[in-house]
């Protein structure tokens, strides 16, 4: 059965699906209300019933959408860009990770997925704001204790040494470049995400004279299609331009 404190998906439809814990109260919506001490008595997979006789599907969380539910402050960073980063860098369950920039904690949510149980992510964030609410959305989806976060905004180097990956997610990435470079291992390496053609040039120039190789920039685009009898076609809306992504290689 479902354990207290337990994060847990309700699905109704697409507009209706939440991302819940398992914690005494209530749970409301427009279709009426939850008790939660219901759920508790179900396994996933089942159903339950707000007040109003409205049925929900008791599903597991899953990584899209604990990273598309956190509770926003800032612009976050896309599934869609968060699977390219995590295949094109060194992340596996045990890597040390640099985050310059956690923003909501969108990405931070991904990496500290699966670098545990026994890695780490150190996240450096100047907006104590931001950093109190990425704690918070940590803590919801249960992935804080694999996340140190540090409230410093860095200039001229990190903390943390021989680590596996750096993600530098600030206005103008090529000024850490240095720091990403004496924290990174040999042959590791670090990405960024750049919103402008000018922020993008900038960064790729400034990687190569640093001597950084392996340098890939590309944007991810990503349509949904719509299945239905007779007029299945692509979705008209997509989260179409969220920035470019940069990824380089250290060298020794």
């Amino acid at each position: 059965m479902i354990e207290q404190g337990e994060l847990i998906f309700l699905y109704s439809d697409e507009r209706r699906n939440f991302l819940i814990k398992a914690d005494p109260g209530r749970f409301h919506s427009d279709k009426g209300f939850i008790e939660v001490a219901d759920i508790l008595k179900k396994n996933f997979g089942e159903t339950v019933e707000t007040n109003l006789g409205h049925s929900f599907y008791i599903l597991r969380p899953y990584l899209h959408e604990m990273i598309m539910k956190v509770r926003r402050q800032t612009q976050i960073m896309y599934p869609k860009d968060i699977g390219i980063i995590l295949t094109r860098a060194c992340i596996f369950p045990g890597a040390r990770v640099i985050e310059s920039g956690v923003g909501s904690a969108a990405l931070t949510t991904a990496l500290a997925n699966f670098i545990r149980p026994n890695g780490k992510v150190y996240s450096y964030e100047r907006n104590i704001e931001f950093l109190n609410n990425a704690k918070r959305n940590l803590i919801k989806n249960g992935l804080d204790q694999w996340v140190e976060l540090k409230h410093q905004e860095v200039t001229t180097e990190y903390d943390q040494k021989e680590v596996d990956f750096v993600m530098i997610d600030v206005g103008s990435p090529w000024e850490l470049i240095d720091a990403a470079r004496s924290s990174l291992k040999g042959g590791s390496r670090l990405a960024t995400i750049c919103p402008t053609f000018e922020q993008l040039t900038r960064m790729v120039f400034t990687l190569e004279e640093k001597g950084f190789v392996n340098i890939e920039s590309m944007e991810v685009q990503l349509r949904k299609i719509l299945v239905r009898r007779g007029k299945t076609r692509p979705e008209q809306r997509m989260p179409c331009h969220t920035g470019w992504l940069v990824f380089a290689s250290k060298t020794t």
